[in-house]
């Protein structure tokens, strides 16, 4: 059984999100069904353990599905960001209605997607997972959304320096 380094928190209610010690994120989808991120830079190991963590044949146990095998993860943040989402989702997502550890299961675009809200710093932020066969449909619909605000395209490297 591998151990995991530190608590692991998990949100009391559904569409809640808690951050963990080493930067990943845990969002309470339903009352038996929890999404764990990674932390930005990709070097935890947190999901791994996680399902290592369970012996077999002990019972109720999580099942570890690769993000990748799933979603499309998007990174959408800025001051305008929630205005940008206005346009796109029924959702309020501005901060004062969408707090810092809420999860939305909801529509964006016409796609199916989960918004959770991780400010990044002092930088407002969200996580957007959407079924990965739509990812081609959502890229240029954001880019264009974005665009109106002045914002495009940063890189992941952008982020892993603002999360440092």
């Amino acid at each position: 059984m591998a151990p995991i380094a530190g608590p692991l928190v998990v949100p009391g209610t559904p569409n809640r999100m808690a951050g963990q010690a080493h930067g990943d994120l845990v969002a309470r989808l339903s009352e038996t069904e929890v999404l764990v991120l990674s932390d930005i830079a990709g070097e935890s190991d947190l999901a791994a353990k996680l399902d290592a963590a369970w012996p077999p044949g002990s019972g109720p146990r999580g099942w570890l599905l690769p993000r990748f095998d799933s979603h499309a993860w998007f990174w959408v943040g800025g001051p305008h960001a929630a205005a940008m989402f206005a346009k796109l989702c029924a959702i309020d997502l501005r901060p004062r209605t969408f707090a810092g550890d809420a999860v939305a299961q909801t529509s964006v675009a016409r796609t199916t997607a989960i918004v959770i809200r991780a400010d990044l710093g002092n930088t407002l932020a969200y996580h957007l997972l959407c079924d990965r066969a739509s990812a081609e449909y959502l890229w240029p619909v954001l880019l264009d959304a974005a665009d109106e605000f002045g914002g495009g395209p940063v890189g992941h490297a952008a982020l892993v320096a603002q999360d440092r």
